[in-house]
């Protein structure tokens, strides 16, 4: 059973960040789980949206953030 989070959602290639629910697996043995309250997008996901990543989309993008471990 997965997790639900909002995340934020690049349909297609130069396609606009939309906040959606998504669901992601729940931690493993050596991860824990965050409760994050603040986060960013910064110019390597703008990068990745106009096309230079090297995964499929859609894509979540936006990998910095802040946070309360075990919440």
């Amino acid at each position: 059973m997965g997790l639900p989070v909002r995340a934020a959602l690049v349909q297609a290639v130069g396609g606009p960040f939309i906040l959606d629910e998504v669901e992601l697996d729940g931690p493993g043995a050596d991860e824990l789980r965050v409760r994050v309250t603040a986060s960013g997008i910064c110019h390597t996901d703008l990068t990745y949206r106009a096309g230079a990543g090297r995964f499929p989309f859609p894509a979540v993008l936006g990998h910095e953030g802040a946070g309360v471990a075990g919440s």
